[in-house]
């Protein structure tokens, strides 16, 4: 536990030394703040999570001392109060006036000496959980959000060191191309493995991205950040990455590395991200080394089974081949085992998916999606699906707010802009559509077939100008907007 101790004073010098000379902060509060993060964690973990050796291991100039008696009183207080026991430490908003006076990062990159610090914690600890992960991520969140109420950017002045200081972790698991071999139990991935596929090779034709440069694990974030809501799901991914790279430290320092699946579950009504979401988990992936390719195969039931005996294990090898170093979509998947299935083709398709998830576990991932409802139930048909498919990310449907951002960014991308009245035209309406969702709500594809019958609307008008301006073929007005009466928003998708 002795190599705690030093890693995190590295850490803790490194980011004293990077802040300006005009903006301090006290060692000893650091670390009275990360004692206490550390605890927190503990606490969400299973049974003895943590001990009084390691946190007295956070410190850097005077010694700290837990008895094994106040360590176990203070682990019981942050399980008891969860959510409220780490509060924001002074010298937080200390740092924050600071960058919104002088224009520099110094706060986001306290966030990096933080993940670096709690994942160092974790990883020494040698039992993170779930619930330790989504604990770090949620003390991420709170601090991360008062940056973007300050509009705090992400790199500027003398805090531009930090990152260079703090990102040793991060960059290890971007640049490096053996990770996933022995990292998930199969065979490790030699540095002079083959390069991905340039364009001129042939590509799956149902790939849908087959990038020829790796998207950096930052980028991949800030894109599934960009998304409209998604809140829940998007700390879901930040707590699997936690995960990652806790068990990659974990590796490096030749600690035992339990079996972790990451095939996982989207459950959810259509239109609420699903896909979207997988397509980034597959950079996400492909930056840490875990997939070789990253790029997503989607399908549905009618492309994995087939009508004869026999024919259904080729067509969903077939698929998987594709597939390999990427992730396989599989959308509406308990369409693959019905309720009534005495001679559905069904079960061999996900006996011949449990056979390659087995056989290429180390550059292969699985997921599978469908309504809230639904899925249970098929996760519940085989036991090797309830073995794979331990981690289920839930989306929640679009609510009216969600629902008009997704028109208007529609609107920008492609040029277009409301006027006023058709601003309030186009919420009013999308407010209905929320308040009277039924079990065919489509979310924000029910947006899209919005967007494109108002632009067709908008074409039918502006065709009959003589001479129309560059104002007016950019411009939705309330007269674009389809008749209420012909149920254009309830779509069956």
């Amino acid at each position: 536990m002795s190599d705690l101790h030093t890693a995190y004073c590295e850490k803790i010098q490194a980011f004293c030394a990077a802040l300006p000379a005009s903006c301090p902060v006290e060692t000893e509060a650091l670390d009275q703040y990360f004692r206490t993060c550390i605890l927190s964690v503990w606490a969400r973990g299973p049974a003895g999570s943590g001990s009084a050796d390691g946190i007295n291991q956070i410190y850097t100039d005077k010694r700290y001392r837990f008895t094994e008696q106040q360590f176990q009183r203070a682990v019981s207080y942050h399980k008891n109060d969860i959510r409220a026991s780490v509060a924001v430490p002074p010298f937080f908003y200390q740092l924050l006036d600071w960058d919104t006076e002088h224009q520099t990062a110094c706060s986001r990159s306290f966030l990096s000496l933080q993940d670096a610090v709690l994942t160092l914690a974790a990883a020494y600890d040698g039992s993170l959980s779930l619930g330790e992960s989504r604990q770090i991520t949620f003390l991420q969140q709170g601090l991360r959000k008062l940056c973007d109420q300050r509009r705090i950017p992400s790199g500027a002045g003398n805090a531009e060191k930090l990152d260079a200081l703090l990102d040793d972790v991060q960059r290890h698991l971007e640049d490096s191309s053996s990770i996933a071999g022995d990292f998930w139990g199969g065979t490790p991935k030699s540095a002079d493995a083959p390069k991905p596929e340039t364009p001129e090779d042939a590509a799956p034709p149902d790939a849908v991205e087959d990038q020829e440069e790796v998207i950096s694990l930052e980028d991949a974030m800030a894109e599934l950040d960009s998304l409209i809501g998604l809140e829940t799901v998007k700390a879901d991914v930040q707590s699997l990455i936690n995960l990652v790279k806790v068990r990659e430290l974990r590796r490096q320092r030749g600690m035992k590395c339990p079996d972790l699946s990451l095939h996982l579950v989207f459950s959810g009504n259509p239109g609420t991200g699903k896909t979207t979401v997988a397509r980034i988990l597959g950079n996400i992936y492909r930056a840490l080394g875990i997939l070789s390719k990253g790029h997503l195969v989607e399908v549905d039931r009618s492309q994995l089974v087939a009508g004869y005996v026999g024919q259904t294990a080729i067509k969903t090898r077939e698929v998987i081949d594709k597939a390999l170093g990427g992730i396989l979509f599989i959308d509406e998947a308990y369409t693959l085992s019905p309720a009534k299935a005495d001679k559905d083709f069904g079960q061999e398709a996900i006996d011949t998916l449990l056979k390659a998830m087995e056989d290429h576990r180390d550059d292969f991932i699985v997921i599978v999606a469908g309504y809230e409802s639904l899925m249970p139930r098929f996760i519940r048909s085989n036991p090797g699906l309830q073995s794979r498919f331990n981690k289920y990310l839930h989306f929640l449907d679009y609510d009216a707010g969600q629902l008009y951002e997704i028109f208007l960014a529609r609107a920008q991308r492609s040029d277009y802009r409301l006027d006023q009245a058709a601003e309030t035209a186009v919420r009013q309406r999308l407010e209905t559509l929320y308040e009277e969702r039924g079990e065919n709500f489509g979310n924000a594809r029910d947006v899209r077939n919005l967007f494109e019958t108002v632009v067709a609307r908008q074409a039918d008008r502006i065709a009959a100008l003589s001479s129309p301006t560059d104002e007016e073929l950019t411009t939705i007005t309330p007269a674009d907007l389809p008749p209420q009466q012909q149920g254009v928003l309830r779509s069956s998708l």
